[in-house]
């Protein structure tokens, strides 16, 4: 009889084998029957178990800003990285050389400097774009496809993956549901998205350094500080405001409570509440290891001392030796 999975209740769909995997056959491995079958333990369920409760209840936690602020400096960073680039590299192919800093200040407010130091000089460019009806046919075009477009290739990928991972892991909004078993955190994802995860609570743990008693030095101690809090089951992060204007004040310490399980009274870095590292025996301990010490000093007098037996390769390799000497004579 195998044991029930209970580690995760919200389910496992990542197993489900998705319509395009099958078509085309591609074998996914948490997919795969030989990755879901376990000798001791059941198969979990693809869907959530059914006394989860995933009704809405108390907010816990709101910061509108954070989706605000993070769409802002996306815009700046395409405007800046993205549309600029690209409309100035445009102007240099279209107008036959660099704009002009005259005609930038005039069209875009930009700052002017003395004629006498622009470079008003043409790149004679004009000639080369349209030398030929076949563009494959000269070396101009075959430059440009083989070097300038798979670098703006990369570029844009390089921008994009930027603009997706400017989140920050930032949460804008967590709300408890009835039972207070599960959060729902609402984070800015992607591009331009707000996004819902769901987590269970007994899952999520603040994040603290190996030196625990560095705790309250920390900044997330700080009342202006950023909290962040790990789910030990997804590896996901999420940072909070410490502010007291952002937190239901009726839920924040019950919050805090849950998710400092491993970590509260911690005063000894060598006691932890599931593992210890005795670094000094107490009175009781130092008394159990003499008597210990003790009694095994009298049995090495009784029985002498104990011969560990050898590796199987090593008597292998004896064994040959051995045999190589009987059949040689020596």
């Amino acid at each position: 009889m195998k044991f029930p999975h209970v580690a995760d209740r919200l389910g496992y769909p990542i197993m489900e084998e998705a319509p395009i995997e099958r078509i085309f056959g591609l074998e996914r491995g948490p997919a795969h029957p030989g990755y879901q079958f376990q000798p001791f333990v059941q198969t979990p369920s693809m869907n959530p178990d059914e006394n989860l409760d995933f009704r809405l209840g108390e907010t816990i936690y709101e910061n509108r800003g954070v989706l605000e602020w993070t769409r802002f400096w996306k815009t700046g960073m395409l405007a800046t990285l993205g549309l600029s680039p690209g409309f100035y590299i445009f102007e240099i192919y279209a107008a036959d050389g660099v704009p002009s800093l005259q005609w930038l200040a005039d069209k875009w407010g930009w700052w002017d400097i003395p004629r006498q130091f622009q470079d008003g000089s043409n790149w004679n460019v004009e000639e080369i774009r349209y030398c030929d009806d076949h563009d494959y046919m000269n070396m101009q075009y075959g430059g440009k496809r083989a070097f300038a477009r798979p670098l703006h290739t990369m570029y844009v990928f390089q921008l994009y993956w930027l603009l997706k991972m400017a989140n920050f892991q930032y949460v804008s909004k967590m709300v408890y549901n009835k039972e207070k078993d599960l959060v729902f955190v609402y984070k800015p994802t992607g591009f331009w998205n707000e996004q819902e995860f769901v987590y269970e609570m007994h899952h999520l743990e603040q994040v603290i350094p190996y030196q625990v008693t560095a705790r309250k030095n920390m900044a997330s101690q700080r009342e202006d500080g950023i909290l962040t809090i790990e789910c030990m089951n997804t590896r996901d992060h999420m940072k909070f405001y410490n502010e007291k204007k952002y937190w239901n004040l009726d839920e924040r310490d019950d919050f805090m409570h849950q998710t400092s399980n491993l970590w509260r009274n911690a005063t000894d870095k060598y006691q932890g509440s599931i593992f210890h590292v005795v670094s000094k025996a107490d009175e009781e301990e130092a008394l159990m290891q003499m008597k210990v010490d003790r009694e095994m000093d009298e049995a090495i007098a009784k029985h002498g001392e104990a011969s560990p037996c050898k590796p199987h390769e090593e008597i292998f390799y004896e064994t040959i030796e051995k045999k190589k000497r009987d059949i040689v004579g020596v």
